[in-house]
């Protein structure tokens, strides 16, 4: 592989060459998923997305429960050549929109991006996606959209609020059309659409006190990961202290690099949450940022014996056979947040509207006993 390329990439470069080598046929169906990860030894999430990609632009199609296979090959559209750094295999006379966003957790970037991809679908656009793990990828992936060109970029937040790459504050300067999610600009007029997040902590800690846990750790990603990592900390300890109950110690909180996860089988748990789990057996309960958090955590619970732990999450979870599940989970509303950001995006476009901001107020949803 070509390692001065993002992963993806040159996934997405040897499934192009597959086709134009004849090897693949139309119609053909491509290796699943998991074998394309083994094959490049990257993550399956990052076998996803590249395949995703392909999807997107024509060059391969999904059949829900059967797998993915080639596309037929229209002669208006033009397959990118295996050296390109991305596709451009777009059909003519569409609007194209970059979506650039880091590494989330699975099942919430997967209705993120389905709420970005079915409402542009419906608008006759075509949609690039782009996955990011740090500030220079971001630069690199604007640029890249910047050179097809697209039309529009909606972009994910990396980083907190007051610290915005200078490279995306130059697009909304230069009046490109753009669309923040999960972030806003305090003092610049963009559009951006967002769950209130600084209301997510209080949820937690409500129903936590509802249910008298006392001991309660966090596990969670670093706090400059996005903005919304940042606020669930910084709400769920303020709503600590409006309840009369202390903030969290330092070792009642676990921060883990989402870089360590990305590479995990859905099997492993992270060394890092069993020691903490071992380390603070007494806790009554633990929160965590996202569902894949919650999952590691439940299934280090049944490992350690700590049943009688009550586990709350941001997302919901999905069932793992050998998890304690969650007791209830924060609803952000991650379908409807991607069908916003392409329907803003796309009224910026053609009807030259005004920036505005739309904000989604989370919601607790109990999980019943007989869901667990």
């Amino acid at each position: 592989m070509n390692s001065s390329k993002p992963l993806y990439s040159q996934i997405q470069d040897y499934i192009v060459q597959q086709i134009e080598n004849g090897y693949w046929p139309e119609n053909h169906q491509i290796p699943p998923e998991r074998e394309i990860a083994d094959q490049f030894r990257v993550s399956r999430i990052t076998a996803k997305n590249a395949m995703l990609g392909l999807v997107n632009e024509g060059v391969l199609y999904r059949h829900r429960g059967k797998g993915t296979f080639v596309a037929a090959r229209n002669p208006d559209i033009q397959i990118r050549e295996a050296t390109a750094p991305y596709v451009t295999a777009l059909q003519p006379r569409k609007k194209i929109i970059g979506f650039i966003m880091p590494w989330m957790e699975f099942h919430y970037s997967s209705l993120l991006i389905s709420g970005v991809e079915a409402a542009l679908g419906q608008l006759s656009y075509h949609f690039l996606f782009k996955r990011i793990t740090d500030r220079e990828e971001e630069s690199k992936a604007i640029q890249a959209f910047l050179d097809i060109p697209v039309d529009g970029i909606i972009i994910v937040a990396s980083q907190g609020e007051q610290n915005f790459n200078d490279d995306v504050v130059r697009l909304v300067l230069n009046k490109h059309h753009v669309v923040l999610v999960e972030r806003t600009m305090r003092d610049i007029r963009t559009n951006g659409v967002y769950c209130n997040t600084k209301e997510i902590g209080m949820l937690m800690v409500d129903y936590l006190y509802k249910q008298k846990a006392k001991q309660i750790g966090l596990i969670t990603y670093p706090s400059l990961y996005t903005i919304g990592v940042s606020d669930r900390i910084n709400s769920f300890q303020s709503a600590l202290v409006q309840k009369g109950l202390e903030p969290l110690p330092e070792q009642n909180i676990l921060s883990i690099s989402p870089r360590i996860l990305e590479e995990l089988n859905r099997d492993e748990i992270p060394p890092e949450i069993m020691e903490f789990l071992h380390m603070n057996n007494k806790l009554d309960a633990i929160a965590t940022v996202d569902a894949l958090l919650a999952q590691y955590a439940g299934m280090a619970c049944i490992k350690l014996g700590l049943t009688h732990m009550k586990i709350i999450c941001c997302d919901q979870p999905l069932f793992h056979p050998d998890c304690l599940f969650p007791v209830a989970y924060i609803d952000q509303s991650p379908f409807e947040i991607g069908t916003i950001a392409a329907k803003m995006m796309a009224d910026s476009i053609e009807n030259k509207a005004d920036t505005r901001k739309h904000m989604i107020s989370p919601r607790l949803v109990e999980i019943s006993p007989n869901r667990r």
